[in-house]
């Protein structure tokens, strides 16, 4: 490949007598090319455009000529400029976005403690084991992980880019120890997938979130409500069901370790007999998988 440089360019120049830039400067270009790949770069001395042109042909000799305006010249570098600025946004909008999804409790809860929060003295349980269905005696943590697979399922065929904290019922990690996986995973949000347990008669999905900022940091306050509003609404929606509401909280060591934004989002409850049968049932998680998937949407819009 022969490589053309600015100053050996066989270049005829023609300009008015006038020393000032004007419309009526224009150059011509002849050059004899005969690669299968041609760069040619070529530079107005004036220092006002640059000009890159790629051809490709297949061992054709090409007799090349060009003339054209200066001021025409400049207005079409100045719209690429533009083209390529509205490109790089378009791209950036279109970036992938990443969801770890941590589906809650395992088959055997940690009684050992941990730090409730960042500077906390408080301690807390490291991992209680959940509740059961009322109804099926399915423990929660199996059916948090069916619901937490459905939602990887329908996020990813909307081009989300999905990590799991758990594929199996065996993840001896403390709640904060999840937490810190989110924070390290390179995912910019973090959904805690549960089921509720509370009377027979209670029903519908709930979400927990930051009481405060005092150990999150106002960001991650703020979008962490966000995200929890985002999906309660959702996901509600999406199950034909009023919604249990919102709690708000610093008493969570999943939401207060947090350094990406995180919620926790109760499916439903376990502990109503109706409720407890939809939540293990492989139609209803796909409900729940894209009421999540419609939350995450809204969410990045």
């Amino acid at each position: 490949m022969r490589i053309f440089q600015p100053g050996n360019l066989p270049i005829v120049w023609y300009r008015e007598m006038n020393s000032q830039i004007t419309s009526n400067w224009s150059y011509c270009l002849e050059g004899f090319l005969t690669k299968s790949l041609i760069f040619i770069d070529f530079l107005l001395r004036s220092g006002h455009l640059t000009g890159v042109f790629y051809c490709f042909f297949d061992n054709i000799a090409i007799n090349f000529s060009l003339c054209t305006d200066l001021y025409e010249a400049e207005v079409n570098h100045k719209e690429e400029k533009k083209m390529k600025k509205k490109t790089k946004k378009t791209q950036k909008a279109k970036k992938q976005r990443t969801v770890f999804i941590a589906a809650g409790h395992q088959q055997r809860g940690i009684s050992s403690t941990e730090r409730l929060a960042p500077g906390s003295s408080r301690r807390k349980a490291k991992l209680t084991s959940g509740t059961a269905g009322v109804r099926t005696h399915i423990p929660e943590y199996k059916t948090n992980l069916a619901i937490a697979k459905a939602t990887k399922k329908e996020l990813k065929k909307r081009g989300y880019k999905v990590i799991m904290l758990r594929t199996t019922n065996n993840c001896p990690l403390s709640n904060q120890q999840r937490t810190k996986k989110a924070n390290k995973s390179g995912a910019d949000i973090h959904i805690c997938i549960h089921c509720n347990a509370s009377g027979a008669s209670a029903r519908g999905p709930l979400v927990c979130v930051p009481g405060s900022s005092r150990y999150v940091g106002k960001k991650i306050f703020n979008s962490s409500r966000r995200l929890g509003s985002c999906l309660l609404s959702s996901v509600a929606k999406a199950v034909n069901k009023k919604s249990h509401g919102t709690i708000r909280s610093d008493y969570y060591t999943t939401i207060n370790w947090a350094k990406i934004p995180t919620m926790i989002l109760e499916c439903g409850f376990l502990t109503n007999p109706t409720e407890d049968r939809q939540l293990n049932s492989s139609s209803y998680q796909k409900k729940l998988a894209k009421g999540i998937a419609n939350g995450v949407d809204k969410y990045f819009k």
